[in-house]
């Protein structure tokens, strides 16, 4: 399996939103802002998920440990985005980060060497331009059709990769007449995932309305939509006064968040 490298995409407004601005002003709140960023770099590799293996009593205290920051600063900061559903339960030992999915990019190691085998192609060319003598210039000409060749034979093995993704993704079945595909979008409403993306899924109709009338009434954002379809989650209604904190809450941390 091609090995794939991952980046937080950090959004140009990150630090105008006004979660991000609360927290910056509670005292220690840049700490907790990078407590925040970290623990994101923690879940993009695994779909936005943290997982709680029981290392540590808590799972404060495990992130703590995973994080190399202090356990009440971790304390507090789990407290905030859990007040301010930045962070949702799914399990004793499963957390998800909903923002991770929008803001996480990857590339495999093949695509980082076509990329870098297109720059050197351009600085090859640039430096070309300097040659004035017509042996060097024929030189420099057959180099480059080679090289040209060579991204050629790569450029057409990804997409040929990709035209298998393709026809693999076009075996969905969705009826003739367009209905399922009419069916979710109206069931979606103003949710800003793609019809298509939910149909590729090929879960049944049931499943679909199901968890998507879930996450309306539990307020839950799109990537906990997404993921709860994708891998079959079971969705149980909680009571906001009946939440469960898997963590101790500081008295003076909370204070301040009140």
């Amino acid at each position: 399996m091609a090995k794939r490298y991952y980046w937080l995409k950090l959004k140009e407004d990150f630090f105008e939103q006004r979660v991000i601005k609360k927290l910056r002003k509670i005292a220690g709140g840049d700490t907790y802002t990078i407590i925040y960023l970290k623990l994101q770099l923690l879940a993009m590799k695994n779909d936005g998920k943290l997982v709680f293996e029981n290392v540590e009593d808590d799972f404060a205290s495990e992130m703590a440990l995973e994080l190399d920051e202090d356990v009440e600063n971790v304390k507090v900061t789990l407290m905030y985005l859990e007040k301010n559903n930045l962070i949702e339960t799914i399990s004793d030992e499963e957390y998800f980060l909903p923002e991770v999915l929008s803001v996480t990019g990857s590339e495999t190691a093949s695509a980082i060497r076509v990329r870098e085998h297109r720059e050197k192609k351009k600085t090859l060319q640039c430096n070309n331009n300097v040659i004035t003598k017509k042996q060097d210039v024929i030189e420099v000409k057959q180099e480059c059709s080679v090289e040209k060749e060579k991204e050629k034979e790569i450029t057409t093995n990804i997409n040929n990769n990709n035209n298998i993704i393709s026809d693999q993704e076009e075996k969905v079945v969705v009826n003739s007449n367009g209905v399922l595909q009419q069916e979710i979008k109206m069931l979606l409403g103003v949710r800003k995932i793609k019809t298509y993306d939910i149909i590729k899924l090929n879960k049944p109709i049931e499943r679909i309305k199901f968890v998507i009338d879930f996450c309306n009434k539990n307020n839950k954002a799109d990537g906990y939509l997404y993921k709860a379809l994708k891998d079959d989650w079971e969705l149980k209604e909680v009571q906001q006064e009946e939440k469960a904190c898997h963590y101790t809450k500081p008295k003076e941390a909370y204070k301040e968040l009140i």
